[in-house]
């Protein structure tokens, strides 16, 4: 059926193997490995007529001309800007973020605890239990990296400026720092879970600063790479089957609705 026809465009792995899963589900699917508009992929859009797109996690270069695209198309974004979504919106046509989709938030949350993890005791070769680590945030990534960590063992505790979190960690039986302008941490690993500048930090061999934020980190001016790891997309990078599902529940999940 053609109103089953979705199309995956992006190169992560994750967007490949979520189109071989929603057409095991049932779905007419395709997939093109691109992050940029190209007329091949204006010829793949007026030959296969989707009518769901899926769009690369990270935004696109170049847009895709409105006019390509038939009424009644539904469009799904991963990171999109305004200014790139504008012409898309004034055209009519359905838009839908799956990187806001509540479950999928959690379920992303959890696999990047775990990537974390994985990076961890691959880079350090040091174990958990007994550790004391510092987690600035206190949301889902925030949340699920706390967990993760403290089943493991670890000392945790949670770095954050609300008030409600301070309160939801202390329930949860972590230590816990109010975050103000002046905070430093003097020792041990710090895991930002923040997506701002707010940190100033200088190289010191007794701290390591892990950032799991998106861009633009937590830094307000450069660290070496001794002192300072950024690791992002941990759920694609070490599981993606695993991230494509979750993708996949996502996306029937917005479909269904």
């Amino acid at each position: 059926m053609k109103d089953n026809n979705w199309l995956f465009i992006g190169t992560d792995s994750r967007l490949a193997a979520c189109s071989d899963i929603m057409f095991e589900r049932g779905f007419a699917t395709q997939h093109i490995g691109t992050d940029h508009y190209s007329d091949e992929l204006g010829e793949v859009i007026a030959n296969y007529s989707p009518r769901q797109i899926v769009f690369p996690i990270l935004q696109m270069k170049n847009e895709i001309p409105p006019l390509l695209l038939e009424e009644g198309t539904e469009l799904y974004t991963g990171v999109a800007s305004e200014p790139w979504l504008k012409p898309l919106r004034e055209a009519g046509l359905s838009l839908h973020c799956y990187l806001k989709e509540e479950q999928f938030i959690w379920q992303n949350a959890k696999l990047t605890a775990e990537g974390f993890i994985h990076e961890y005791y691959a880079r350090t070769k040091r174990c958990i239990s007994g550790t004391p680590f510092s987690v600035a945030g206190f949301g889902k990534v925030g949340k699920a990296t706390a967990h993760a960590l403290a089943s493991l063992g670890a000392v945790v505790t949670v770095v954050a400026r609300s008030e409600a979190q301070i309160g939801e960690a202390c329930y949860h039986g972590y230590k816990t720092e109010q975050l103000t302008d002046d905070w430093a941490m003097k020792e041990g690993m710090l895991i930002n879970t923040i997506p701002a500048k707010w940190l100033v930090a200088t190289e010191n061999p007794r701290l390591h600063i892990y950032d799991l934020a998106s861009a633009p980190g937590c830094l307000k001016a450069q660290l070496s790479s001794e002192y300072y790891t950024v690791l992002l997309g941990l759920p694609g990078k070490h599981f993606p089957v695993d991230a494509a599902i979750a993708l996949a529940d996502a996306l029937e999940r917005m479909y269904r609705r």
